[in-house]
């Protein structure tokens, strides 16, 4: 009587700690650690890869709405680089890795605007400021 207590005591824990092997054994579990940083970092590089081609698209197809996506997505790098200043993990190869990026598109950019119709800059900068009024209208006063 003793015996069959304890096997069916025994019995659960021993289902229960097979179907754990096996689970571990069919799904290995890999932990991936993503820090603020670097995640950031990646998707600055990640849109001056896309600036660049968008760059590279407008000399193949001389569309000018090219121009404004590759200076938009030179923007959205700059502004991930800068992010990286308020992430708790940042280390000296990241201030490097953010002067690097800040860098290339600024280069990036002097491209594009070289690139642009208008002759003048401030032409193109009272342009991006009449839509910018068109769409808040409460915040230029």
């Amino acid at each position: 009587m003793k015996k069959q207590f304890l096997l069916l005591l025994a019995l659960p824990w021993l289902l229960s700690s097979c179907a754990f092997l096996a689970d571990e054994a069919t799904t290995p579990r890999e932990i991936v650690q993503v820090t603020c940083a670097e995640s950031r970092l990646e998707s600055s590089f990640t849109f001056h890869s896309k600036a660049k081609e968008f760059l590279a698209n407008f000399y193949k197809t001389r569309k000018e709405s090219e121009l404004f996506f590759a200076w938009y997505a030179s923007e959205d790098s700059d502004y991930m680089a800068r992010a990286i200043s308020r992430c708790w993990d940042r280390k000296n190869k990241h201030y490097y890795a953010v002067q690097n990026m800040l860098h290339k598109n600024k280069i990036l950019q002097k491209l594009v605007a070289q690139n642009m119709r208008q002759d003048n800059q401030t032409e193109l900068s009272e342009l991006f400021l009449d839509e910018y009024r068109k769409i808040f209208v409460r915040d230029i006063q």
